[in-house]
């Protein structure tokens, strides 16, 4: 009866055993299994970063070259005016040349992208180097741009390596629009904030006259408001002072008050605005269900001095 049940208690313990080792086998074969993975993965990475620094070698080595083989640096252009008659924008187009050729010429072509028409502008200069060419260009086209120089000889070639691409006729038919928006809303309002940007092209009419934004509330409209003279003229200063905020740099009770105005005009003739809304429940007549506050749509309408209107 002793050794039987010492032999069961043996035959118990080498089952336990048997079940223990299989366990620790298993363990040890997934264990090896995730190393496995990680080890995949950071090859896989680290492949993936060498293909890509070498991607960025060589697309950096192709630049310079391309750089040092073109004749044209500090190539920039930039709007001046547009004829509404006529349908085009003048567009003024700066470039330096890394060398001179006495008794040459040096003029822009434009060429649509549709290769269905070019034209020749010449370019003037006071030194030889530094040239400036004016462009009537149609703001129904997008266009590539290339510099070339005609010698004395009657010779013509061309100075850039690789065209520079113009969007006009993207750049015009976007040139008002809202680069980002929000909203936030609480059980008494709900707060709609937005930037703007308009291209003028050095046009006066093509100006802001005014920005309206709306309200909706289930497909009706509930709020309007003239906001042209609303625009937070120091939003970004604000901003960058919260991050300094946040981030302990600055103390809260210095943050300035908003100050308000019209859209802001740059040196690029572009307008910018930046703009926040409260729209109050109450005044809406919306229905606010404890924590279910309500879902406004906004809409905003911009009007320029020539009588255009965006909707955004």
């Amino acid at each position: 009866m002793e050794n039987s049940r010492k032999l069961t208690t043996i035959i118990i313990g080498l089952i336990l055993l048997f079940v223990l080792s299989i366990y620790h086998n298993v363990k040890l074969k997934l264990e090896l299994e995730q190393m496995h993975n990680r080890v995949t993965n950071m090859e896989a990475n680290l492949n993936q970063g060498i293909n890509n620094l070498q991607h960025s070698i060589v697309d950096r080595v192709e630049h310079l070259l391309i750089q040092q083989q073109s004749v044209v640096e500090d190539f920039k252009s930039s709007y001046a005016s547009v004829d509404a008659e006529k349908e085009t924008v003048d567009t003024l187009v700066e470039f330096t040349l890394k060398e001179a050729e006495a008794g040459s010429t040096v003029s822009l072509q434009a060429t649509t992208l549709e290769n269905s028409e070019d034209k020749q502008f010449e370019c003037a200069t006071e030194n030889g180097l530094q040239y400036v060419c004016v462009a009537a260009l149609s703001y129904k086209h997008d266009y590539t741009l290339d510099i070339f120089q005609k010698s004395a000889n009657g010779s013509n070639k061309k100075l850039n390596t690789r065209s520079y691409t113009n969007h006009l006729k993207g750049e015009f038919q976007n040139r008002v629009s809202l680069s980002q928006s929000g909203t936030s809303t609480n059980k008494e309002r709900a707060q709609y904030s937005f930037s703007m940007y308009n291209k003028t092209f050095g046009e006066p009419e093509f100006k802001i006259q005014s920005v309206i934004v709306k309200a909706f509330y289930q497909e009706k409209e509930v709020f309007t408001k003239d906001v042209t003279a609303n625009s937070i003229v120091n939003a970004e200063e604000r901003d960058k002072m919260r991050l300094m905020i946040a981030s302990g740099e600055m103390d809260p009770a210095t943050l300035p008050d908003q100050e308000y105005n019209q859209a802001s005009l740059d040196d690029n003739g572009v307008e910018s605005g930046h703009y926040m809304v409260t729209v109050l429940h109450t005044e809406t007549g919306a229905e606010v269900d404890h924590n279910d506050f309500p879902e406004y749509s906004f809409k905003v309408t911009v009007t320029l001095k020539n009588g255009e209107v965006f909707e955004l």
